[in-house]
Formats: C-alpha cells, structure tokens, sequence
C-alpha cells in the first residue's frame, strides 16, 4: 500500500464505531484495492510523549525497555477475522501506520471520510494520535455476496496476546548462594496480588555450537535468503553473545499462577544500548525440576554473560511481568 492515490475497485463501507481492548476505533470499509482486500479501520494510537518532545533514541536498556514496552501496550491488538451477515473473513496478514505524515494512511483516510465514515470518538483525537489499519483477506466473494438492505451483523475477533507490564521491584543476590525462602509479592493493575519465589542465581557455561552446528545452520540462513556477509554478521554477534572468559548469568524464580517474569541486572539497565546490525540469540535455560521448593513450576530467567570470576551480590530487578490478554470477539450492532 505505497501509492498515495487510493480508489478502490470494489467496497463495502461500514462505517461502525467500536472500543477494542479499551481503545476507541471505527471500522471504515471492506475494499479491493491494488490486488489486495482488506478492511479499514482507524483507532486511537497515541504518540509516545518522548517522541512528541524530539528526544534521542534510548541512551539505556532501561529506557529501550520502556519504550519497547509502552509502544506493545499501544498496539496491543491485531484483529483475526471479522464476521458479516454470517461470512467469516479470516485474516492473513495487517499493517499500521500513523496518520499523520505518511500518505499511505491519510489517502484511505480522507478517501473514506469522503465517503462519509465518520470518525466519531475520533473526531476529538488529535490526528497524530490516530493510525490507520489494514487487514488483509484472500475471500472476495463477500462483495458479490453482501447484501446493502440487510443488517451487517459484525462481530470482529481479536486474538490472544501478552501484555508485558511494568513492576520494577530491586533486589539483590549472590550467585550460588541457598534459595530465599521469603515470599515477594507485587500488585497487579487490577489491585491483586501476586506472589513470587527467588531460587537462586547460577553461572552456566555458553553451549557454543559445534563447527557441524554452524555449517548447519548457514545452511539454512542461505536457503532463507541471507547473503554470505549477513551470515558472517549473525555468527560473529553470536560468539559475541558470551565472550571468553564469561559465563551465562542466570535467575531460577516460581511465581504463583504461572505467571511469566523477566528479570534483568541493574548493570544492565543502566548501561548504554549497543546498536549492531545482527542479531544473537542465547537460548533458553530449563530447570530440571518441573516444580520449584515452593511447589510452583520453576522458571528460569537469563541475565547474560558475566565474568567467570564474579563474586559478591548481583542487583537485579523485576523489570515486568505478563498478562494473557485472552480472544475477544466485539459484536457490533446494526
């Protein structure tokens, strides 16, 4: 959706306001437009103040993190599939852009307002707060098959997502030492309480991969499309993942419901962002013990590589945790 100039070759227009997941959003039209049929629709999007006030890009992990974070929680929905006079439409893929400043976004809109979208709880939304979305589907038959005199009968599906919220609770451990037997517990946004168990902090050797492993996998990296120089990229930011010397730093913790935690060190967060253009993937540790000393599944949490010789109390902090945001089906009248 590059072109500026937007004129559907078939539509449906809606025009149908709705709240998802708390955020105010008016479905604008089904439309065929350059090969591609998609639904339309605008909703309230604001811009973080940081960006608003011209600031730099993160000078901290702790400040990448809650950029990261704030801009999830803003896009927190992705519809599925929407339902009209009893045709499901199944999504396959979407995409959002700001409206203000780029084209692409402002030409369907001013095209569907033209057509008498209105953008009601919109209208009083500065329009740098608002973005537009399409989402694409492969089924045409809808605008052979709707009919204008009946009633659409909507209902639009919005999947399951991981909303990752902000806890921010310090503390301070020494590798290997016994597992804390105290209960921590932190507040949820709906004033619940969640409790949590500390295990212990532990020095893993880096499970470096094999030269078999590596051949292996640019293997694959090739069949994927990536050139030599992007290979030799990847792999290097990977033997840069735990430098010599180092060991993988990490955190077993249980927490009550299951909930999933991330952990990082103050150092950390406190450091600047280091911008490469590859990308590293440490991995996964697994306890080996399905239930924690506290009876709850134990996780663990990987804080990176330290020195081998690291001794003393490491401060660590919550950073957040997640909550499952379950599939919503939106029913709109009319």
């Amino acid at each position: 959706m590059t072109d500026s100039v937007f004129r559907p070759e078939r539509e449906i227009i809606l025009n149908k306001p709705l709240r998802i997941r708390g955020q105010e959003a008016v479905l604008a039209a089904l439309a065929s437009y350059g090969g591609k049929s998609c639904l339309w629709l605008f909703y309230h999007r604001p811009l973080p103040e940081w960006l608003l006030r011209g600031e730099p890009e993160a000078s901290t992990h702790r400040e990448e993190r809650e950029h990261a974070m704030l801009d999830a929680r803003l896009n927190r929905f992705w519809p599925q599939s929407l339902c009209i006079q009893g045709h499901l439409l199944s999504f396959t893929s979407a995409g959002a852009l700001p409206l203000s400043g780029n084209p692409e976004a402002r030409a369907p809109f001013e095209y569907f307002t033209g057509k008498g979208v209105s953008p009601g709880a919109l209208a009083h939304i500065p329009k740098r707060d608002i973005s537009v979305m399409h989402c694409s589907f492969e089924d045409e038959s809808i605008f052979s098959v709707f009919e204008p005199s009946l009633p659409p009968g909507l209902a639009l599906t919005v999947g399951s997502e991981h909303e990752e919220l902000p806890v921010h609770a310090r503390h301070s451990l020494t590798p290997g030492a016994p597992p804390e037997e105290k209960r921590f517990t932190f507040t949820r946004p709906d004033g619940t309480e969640c409790g949590y168990y500390l295990n212990g902090l532990s020095l893993h050797d880096f499970p470096a991969p094999t030269p078999e492993q590596r051949r292996e996998a640019a293997k694959q990296m090739r069949a994927q499309g990536l050139s030599d120089a992007q290979i030799a990229r990847i792999q290097k930011s990977e033997r840069n993942a735990c430098p010599e010397g180092h060991k993988l730093l990490a955190l077993a913790y249980e927490s009550e419901g299951d909930i999933q935690l991330s952990f990082y060190t103050e150092a950390y967060l406190d450091a600047a962002p280091e911008y490469t253009g590859g990308a590293a993937s440490i991995g996964f540790l697994v306890s080996e013990n399905e239930k924690g000393p506290h009876g709850h599944r134990e996780q663990c949490c990987c804080l990176g590589p330290v020195p081998e010789t690291l001794t003393g109390q490491v401060e660590l902090e919550l950073f957040s945790f997640y909550r499952r945001l379950p599939e919503e089906t939106i029913r709109i009248d009319g």
